[in-house]
């Protein structure tokens, strides 16, 4: 009876335990995935996010379906602003942009660029426009975000923001994990 139990549980053990053992492998970055909600920083700002939704991919196996060592593929933010909610997926490990111009090789508009990248135990998003010829050049903007986790677990934010037209400006912001309140012993 109990060796027929245990051939029966047995598959299910395996199948949690390679689970965590893929999850943990890719943890050598964090996982930011969840709801947060702002600790501290400008929480009067109307382009602050008072809270967000974040969700990271994990990759475990190539397109042919073998196995390989897990890694964050992209991250989904869906941050809750004044203006309402709209999501932003960024390619972790990706570098792009768009170049508009004529067939003559004159720019007519706006150039962009962006970049995500882990440095350490951060992730890094920039962002940016302009239209001159170079980066920073014409009009011009920028847009760096530092994501890190410290050692309680809380969401550590850095945003510089800079452009032609305005001084550089950085904000920095914690946010906690959201609690989900499940109702759980409500009449």
């Amino acid at each position: 009876m109990k060796s027929r139990l245990i051939q029966r549980t047995a598959p299910y053990y395996v199948v949690v335990l390679v689970s965590i053992a893929a999850q943990l492998a890719a943890q050598d970055k964090p996982d930011f995935s969840g709801s947060w909600v702002l600790e501290s920083g400008a929480q009067s700002a109307g382009d602050i996010p008072q809270a967000l939704s974040v969700s990271q991919s994990l990759v475990r196996t190539t397109v042919r379906g073998e196995p390989m060592k897990p890694f964050f593929k992209d991250i989904t933010v869906t941050p809750a602003l004044e203006s309402g909610k709209s999501s932003q997926m960024y390619q972790i490990g990706v570098e792009g942009g768009t170049v508009a111009g004529r067939a003559n090789g004159t720019a007519d508009s706006l150039r962009t660029h962006h970049r995500v990248q882990w440095q350490e135990q951060a992730l890094v998003i920039e962002s940016g426009s302009y239209t001159g010829p170079t980066p920073e050049s014409g009009q011009w903007a920028e847009r760096r975000e530092v994501w890190s986790l410290d050692s309680g677990g809380r969401l550590h934010l850095a945003i510089t923001a800079r452009s032609s037209v305005a001084a550089s400006r950085t904000v920095m912001l914690v946010y906690r994990r959201a609690v989900m309140d499940c109702g759980c012993g409500r009449a």
